[in-house]
């Protein structure tokens, strides 16, 4: 005889698992996580939001990476890094300095391979390829970008040029020697190498022989340049010591950067990739070595088996660094400062990161896995004295593939909760965000995934303060837009890339003639011709009429064919009020034959195709300015397959029958809820017809309902489909399930 048991899902604080999750009941997870959790916001008591919508904040003028800029709490900025250019938006979207082409030495295809730091009023950016980069903020809403140089000593200055305070390294091989033609300071010196080492880009460059510097200024060939000397060599050489600048237009510039312990660090050179080098204490254009002392700069390479490439730093209790072979801290005591004597690197773990800047999370740093796959933690145990490198996604792995922008956003004392987004670029993923969610003090730990509107794609990401904004590439009729756009906090705003819509105005239409009757009606002071279904009132007259058929007769005057019959003879000149269909002009963002949703309060009035000039009618809308139009998304909760322990095991591929579901809902409207394998689709609560002017009431509490047929893997899905909001906090099931025939005698 059939047996029924109850399965309840209390929460699903562990979001979206791994669909290999799907028969390991013994993992506490199963049971707190679903098959599916997209575009939902993982709430602290266990229950599901349904995700912050987008609203438009600004047109961004091409392709763009968005990196922020804090200067003070309210004084912040969001920089726009785009092919050669910076534009730089306020929290509100205004542009507040725009088409910055000085010294942007990115292209479009190097924007997800910046590193960038920010001191005080100035943002370092560095790219292995191009010279280092420094926007600095000099007012409130003014910013200059230029490049990054060295100091120089200008009292030891030959010919114009002064000695430099940079950091060299002997790239050519240890047997090549160099000779001078004179030891002593001057110009005009020539240098030979016994090898060939150099090329005409040396020129303009730094050199040191002997620890004594020179400058280039010619170039002769492969083996020979001229070059001043700035420091006098001591001899002739021949000088197997002898070394060129680390970084340059030859050799590349460093792909890391930070500030750490008051000095800033650059790191991964593209030709010497595990170099480290450090400015000297509290001065951050100078890395002059000079004897060694505890405040002077700092010129090392982490040796290892393997040459391993620095990525990324990050400034934590130790100085982090991230390269594709593994993962390094150098070690510090809590009182006293790195210096050339103490510095050292520990190999921690072996992981390797990606290109994706790390960030700090939740007391730990967490990056990517260079192959893309993973997301790990890089957190400290004060136990064991040493850092370890734990997956964060290896029950949900799924949600993750090769992100290329990270960032996360903290919460406050009355929601401790820290979310991590990596925005992925991989192909089964791309333009799509893993939203992480975390709260450590209760073990509380899940993933989501959010994407937009089909066929669009996030395209990069970024947090300021408590607002997260995105960058979002909007396939339209006539193309393709990046537009910047802010999730809400909540979900009072239901659709993506949200605008409100200004009524437009027709001008003063009024009855022509006062002989009108029957169904037609002429009217003329109208400076736009009316639209099918609109509905009006005439002066004296309650009565709504529809338009059927517009023809227009002459300027400004229009024939219209009524849905009804006149109840009187309107006087002339009587005054129309449209009441219904009011034309609505839309932001150019979305353009003629782009279909957008419309939502007004808490009702959704439908999809509809932007016409002329930027304007839907909505035959249902209120004539107020409110009206939120944007691009709906659709929410998808699936659960695990619905399993039971009972006396014999798990009922794990056993056909069973969810005789009845209850769902435990808070403020929710046109919910879907089905179950796999079966055809039917029960629909929960579905909106009303819309009553222009107020808001429908959404319904919350238990909501009970049956479902028929068998399955070997039954879940529950719950969708959304309209635009408006959602939480669902829980679930109860109840399993049908045939008795083994072992144990009925």
């Amino acid at each position: 005889m059939p047996r029924k048991v109850r399965q309840v899902f209390t929460n699903f604080s562990a979001g979206e698992l791994n669909p290999l999750l799907n028969a390991r009941t013994d993992a506490k997870a199963y049971f707190e996580g679903a098959r599916q959790c997209k575009n939902w916001y993982l709430l602290d008591e266990g229950g599901v939001m349904r995700r912050p919508a987008t609203q438009f904040t600004a047109e961004l003028p091409a392709e763009a990476r968005i990196i922020p800029f804090i200067f003070a709490e309210d004084e912040v900025a969001i920089f726009a890094l785009s092919n050669n250019r910076l534009d730089v938006y306020n929290s509100s979207g205004t542009a507040i300095s725009a088409n910055i082409t000085s010294n942007c030495n990115w292209t479009t295809a190097q924007l997800f391979e910046l590193s960038y730091a920010q001191f005080a009023d100035t943002v370092f950016i560095c790219h292995r390829n191009n010279p280092i980069v420094q926007i600095k903020r000099t007012g409130a809403s003014a910013f200059t970008v230029s490049l990054y140089s060295f100091e120089t000593d200008d009292d030891v200055t030959v010919g114009g040029v002064s000695k430099t305070l940079q950091p060299f390294y002997k790239y050519a091989d240890s047997s090549v020697t160099v000779t001078l033609s004179a030891h002593a300071t001057g110009t005009g010196r020539t240098l030979t190498a016994s090898a060939n080492a150099f090329s005409a880009s040396y020129v303009n460059t730094y050199l040191k022989v002997n620890d004594k510097q020179c400058f280039v200024t010619g170039f002769t060939s492969a083996t020979v340049v001229t070059v001043t000397v700035l420091e006098d060599t001591v001899t002739v050489g021949p000088h197997a010591n002898w070394q060129e600048q680390l970084i340059s237009t030859i050799r590349g510039f460093p792909q890391a950067v930070t500030f750490h312990d008051n000095r800033i660090w650059f790191g991964g050179v593209r030709d010497n990739p595990s170099s480290v080098i450090a400015s000297e204490i509290g001065a951050y254009f100078s890395f002059d070595l000079g004897t060694g002392l505890a405040n002077e700069g700092i010129n090392v390479n982490i040796t290892a088996d393997t040459v391993n490439e620095i990525r990324h730093f990050i400034s934590g209790r130790n100085l982090q660094i991230f390269t594709d072979s593994g993962e390094y801290y150098i070690p510090q005591s809590t009182d006293s400062a790195i210096t050339p004597a103490s510095i050292s690197f520990l190999r921690q773990t072996p992981y390797g990161c990606n290109r994706a800047k790390p960030t700090p999370f939740d007391g730990a740093t967490i990056f990517t896995s260079k192959n893309g796959k993973s997301i790990r933690e890089y957190v400290f145990s004060d136990l064991e004295q040493a850092y370890k490198s734990n997956s964060i996604s290896v029950l949900s792995s799924q949600v993750i593939d090769n992100p290329k922008d990270i960032t996360m956003m903290t919460g406050n004392e009355e929601r401790p909760e820290q979310f991590a987004y990596f925005l992925n670029s991989g192909t089964t993923l791309d333009g799509q965000i893993g939203v992480f969610h975390s709260i450590r003090d209760e073990k509380i730990a899940g993933w989501t995934i959010w994407n937009t509107k089909t066929n669009d794609k996030f395209h990069s990401i970024t947090s300021v303060n408590e607002f997260l904004f995105v960058v979002t590439k909007r396939i339209l009729p006539s193309g393709i837009k990046f537009l910047l756009e802010k999730f809400g906090n909540d979900d009072s705003i239901t659709v993506d890339c949200s605008t409100t819509t200004t009524v437009f105005q027709k001008g003063s239409p009024a009855v022509k003639g006062g002989s009108q009757s029957g169904t037609t009606l002429l009217i003329d002071g109208i400076t736009t011709a009316p639209a099918i279904q609109e509905t009006f009132t005439i002066a004296g007259n309650a009565t709504e009429y529809t338009i059927q058929a517009v023809t227009n007769t002459a300027t400004n005057e229009y024939n219209l064919q009524l849905d009804k019959t006149l109840a009187a003879t309107p006087s002339d000149n009587a005054v129309i009020t449209i009441v219904k269909g009011f034309i609505h002009t839309v932001n150019s963002i979305y353009e003629q034959n782009n279909v957008i949703e419309a939502v007004f309060g808490n009702g959704a009035l439908g999809s509809y195709t932007v016409g002329a000039s930027n304007r839907i009618t909505l035959a249902n809308a209120p004539q107020p300015t409110g009206v939120r139009v944007g691009y709906n998304f659709t929410p998808i909760l699936e659960t695990m397959p619905i399993d039971k322990e009972i006396d014999t095991g798990p009922l794990t591929g056993q056909p069973r029958r969810i005789n009845k579901a209850i769902i435990d809902i808070s403020g929710g409207l046109d919910v879907t809820m089905k179950a796999a394998d079966l055809t039917s689709k029960e629909l929960i609560i579905q909106q009303a017809d819309f009553n222009i002017g107020t808001d429908l009431s959404s319904v919350g509490g238990k909501k009970e309902f049956t479902f028929l047929g068998y399955s070997k893997s039954p879940t529950i899905t719950i969708s959304q489909d309209s635009p408006l909001p959602l939480k669902v906090l829980g679930l109860a099931m109840e399993i049908q399930f045939a008795w083994p025939l072992m144990l009925q005698h």
